[in-house]
């Protein structure tokens, strides 16, 4: 499974090493993934965009989205994008919920909608920029396997 390493979940998700630093406290779902090697999926990275969002335009506090980064993690971890790329995430901060929306809520508390569409978008066209042109990957060829028939190796 391809892991990626802080730096680049950091440029990917457009976050400071600070703030991933910080994040890797408070969100539980980040707390075993220390060092320098790969150990973030590619899924942590679509859910660090979510929460980035919710941090810095929408205004919630890392600390309130604690208790729900784990389903949101799980969800981003565990769901291809295609799918959920077509899909809206529904999150109770309150209960700590993460749910993938098939119908509209019935909702008795308050909760915030996540069009995932977006996220899902922003994290194709980083990964795909992070990659050298097409034109310029090096052919690898696979090394040729050549048997010999039995009566020839004995000669």
């Amino acid at each position: 499974m391809l892991k990626l390493t802080p730096q680049q979940v950091v440029q990917v998700a457009q976050l400071s090493d600070q703030t991933l630093r910080h994040w890797r406290r408070v969100l539980p779902p980040l707390a075993g993934l220390n060092g320098y090697t790969p150990c973030f999926a590619p899924g942590d990275a679509l859910a660090l965009l979510v929460v980035r969002h919710l941090v810095k335009v929408m205004g919630i506090s890392v600390g309130a989205l604690a208790s729900a980064s784990t389903g949101l993690f799980d969800l981003c971890r565990n769901t291809s994008w295609p799918h959920l790329s077509d899909r809206s995430l529904l999150i109770q901060v309150e209960l700590g919920a993460v749910n993938i929306l098939t119908r509209a809520p019935d909702l008795e508390e308050p909760a915030i909608l996540v069009p995932m569409r977006p996220f899902a978008e922003q994290l194709q066209a980083a990964w795909a920029s992070s990659f050298p042109p097409i034109d310029q990957l090096p052919l690898q060829f696979p090394a040729p396997v050549v048997s010999r028939p039995a009566r020839m190796a004995g000669a």
